[in-house]
């Protein structure tokens, strides 16, 4: 049971309690009575003593019944049975409720606890004395009354306090009742069978002679410290192996385990399969949610791993990285990840609604045959399932591990997460400036259209595209009264504006960009070298910075500002070829045509001439 607290008391279990004192102090009371008005002799409060010290120790010293610390029991029922049987019920109920109540005031537990298990100890041992009271006093010397006597009070005592527990743990928990009595049947039920005929043993013992009894009691103590030791050293081992938040073995043990796995496999030639599973976007998770609901996530991922016969173990071995290594080849492990998904994707996050999980699976021996390369590729795969997508899984074939090797997907991680800072940059820039407030969207699209007429590959478009957008980020070193001025700008204000693209480029230096950083920086450079900031000319200018200039450009003249109407599509096109050779690249510009008359933005430069000469001619 959990410990609870005056704070962390359900209703349901104040009542329990209540109920539980209320019945138990009366029987206390009249237990306490009854053995004092019997005027026990010398023998007799020995016997008390004796009995009431040996289950004292015994409370002090319970033996856990499992690793997990379910549950626990002590020898100290062994001795008030055995009270029971021998002074009374009185007697007993003294004995039980005294050594518990002692028990747990040197421990320290919670008063409620010490209070609740106290009752709960009492009432188990009047139960226990109620065979006695209806049967009444029979010779202790024989054997068959005392085995017959322990069983009968033993099962009352089992029962009653077993009942008690359960609802208790059950209120305090939220767990249903009977699955709370399944469990505590299932562990304690054998233990307490067990030490039923050890108290009708320590009894006989008592009768034949007093010392026998203390005899015994040392190897059962033995017995007890070198149980408590061995199971203190199996959970310290188990501890070891074992993650502590979501209780899967942890990654020590997934270095042994593989190895072990793998080792058997290639013993028996058979076939071995590791699956790699990451949580998607686990930082999104954490940084919307707060870790404690992260820690969720993971706990309940890590219940949805486990299952399957063929499941040789299910592991945490990172972060939001989980391993499964299942005893079987590639056909009977896409059976398992597919359930897996199932799982998953049926599965309700707490406070979070759902998440999704991306898996690389290789084979053992088909696409490794040692625990370095199993690991090696269902890596490849795992990076290959997060790159394309997430949410899915993949088995490694050799074309994944060359597409995508972990390491080239951790740097093009970095990579976006770099381009993800510099383009929140670009945002204060268009806050900033309100003319600029859609201006690096448009460019964008604008450099995307030229690219694509000049037949570019997607990944030059992309970079292009994120040019097109931060080619004025040096802006934001730029005063406010200067970018937003409505009329002519002075000189010294004309050059202030013109350090802006070496700003923009310096501001992305550190972030590994290239060559968007070198594009920005020359920006300005005109086709005759008239540009600056180095006067470049020509091919010297970088093709990049030839495609902004062009895009920027257009752009300008198509927007309106407040010193000047907008004009038209067709004129801005008109002004950038009358510049081409001198200001502008007229590969570019006529790239840019291109795009416009595709797009229906402009009319085919023929059926303009058409158009202006009719125009003329009426």
């Amino acid at each position: 049971m959990s410990e609870p607290t005056e704070q962390t008391l359900t209703p349901g279990l104040r009542r329990l309690i209540a109920v539980a004192s209320a019945l138990a102090l009366p029987i206390a009371a009249w237990a306490t009575v009854r053995t004092a008005l019997g005027r026990p002799g010398a023998a007799e409060a020995l016997a008390l003593a004796v009995f009431f010290g040996l289950a004292l120790l015994a409370e002090l010293r319970p033996v856990a019944l499992d690793e997990d610390g379910r549950g626990s029991v002590s020898l100290g029922f062994v001795f008030i049975l055995a009270a029971l049987i021998l002074l009374g019920v009185g007697a007993g109920v003294v004995i039980a409720m005294a050594s518990s109540l002692v028990a747990q005031l040197i421990d320290r537990k919670p008063l409620v606890r010490t209070v609740y298990n106290s009752s709960a100890y009492t009432l188990a041992a009047f139960a226990a004395g109620v065979p006695l009271l209806v049967l009444g006093v029979a010779p202790v010397s024989d054997p068959i009354y005392i085995t017959a006597i322990a069983v009968w009070s033993g099962a009352a005592f089992v029962v009653v306090n077993v009942v008690l527990i359960a609802l208790a743990i059950s209120l305090h928990e939220g767990v249903s009742v009977r699955t709370m009595l399944a469990e505590e049947f299932r562990l304690a039920g054998p233990a307490f069978g067990v030490q039923a005929f050890l108290a009708a043993l320590a009894a006989a013992l008592w009768v034949t002679d007093p010392v026998l009894l203390v005899l015994m009691a040392g190897p059962l103590f033995t017995v007890t410290l070198y149980q408590r030791s061995s199971l203190a050293s199996r959970i310290a081992t188990r501890d070891a192996h074992t993650d502590s938040l979501t209780r899967l073995s942890n990654n020590r043990a997934y270095e042994l385990g593989l190895a072990a796995a793998l080792e058997g496999a290639g013993e028996s030639r058979s076939e071995l399969s590791l699956c790699l599973v990451d949580v998607d976007d686990f930082k999104r998770i954490n940084d919307t949610y707060g870790h404690p609901r992260g820690d969720k996530v993971l706990v309940e991922v890590a219940r949805l791993l486990h299952a399957g016969s063929e499941c040789v173990g299910a592991f945490r071995i990172g972060g939001d990285e989980f391993a499964i290594v299942l005893a079987c080849g590639e056909a009977r492990a896409r059976t398992h990840i597919d359930a897996l998904y199932r799982r998953v994707s049926s599965a309700h996050f707490s406070d979070v609604g759902s998440a999704t999980v991306s898996v690389g699976v290789a084979t053992f021996p088909g696409h490794a045959s040692d625990v370095e390369n199993l690991e090696r590729v269902a890596d490849s795969a795992l990076y290959w399932a997060k790159r394309n997508g997430k949410n899915r899984s993949c088995f490694y074939s050799p074309a994944v591990a060359d597409a995508y090797s972990p390491d080239e997907f951790e740097r093009r991680v970095e990579h976006q997460a770099r381009l993800r800072a510099a383009e929140n940059l670009i945002r204060v820039v268009d806050a900033k400036d309100e003319y600029t407030g859609a201006h690096s969207e448009r460019v964008a699209l604008l450099v995307e259209g030229i690219a694509r007429q000049l037949g570019l590959d997607d990944e030059h478009v992309e970079q292009l595209k994120l040019a097109g957008r931060l080619h004025d980020l040096g802006k934001i070193a730029i005063s406010d009264r200067v970018l937003q001025k409505p009329g002519k700008l002075t000189p010294y204000e004309v050059r202030q504006l013109a350090h802006h693209p070496e700003l923009g480029a310096s501001l992305l230096d550190g972030m590994d960009i290239r060559p968007v950083d070198v594009w920005i920086r020359h920006h300005h450079e005109h086709w005759d070298g008239s540009g600056y900031p180095h006067g470049l000319a020509a091919e010297e200018i970088p093709f990049g910075s030839r495609v902004i200039l062009v895009a920027d450009a257009y752009d300008a003249i198509t927007t309106e500002r407040s010193y000047r109407a907008a004009s038209t599509p067709e004129e801005a096109m008109e002004e950038l070829r009358r510049y081409s050779h001198v200001q502008f690249d007229p590969a570019i510009v006529a790239a840019l045509e291109a795009d416009l008359e595709e797009a229906g933005v402009i009319a085919p430069r023929e059926l303009a001439q058409v158009v202006e000469l009719r125009r003329m001619v009426a």
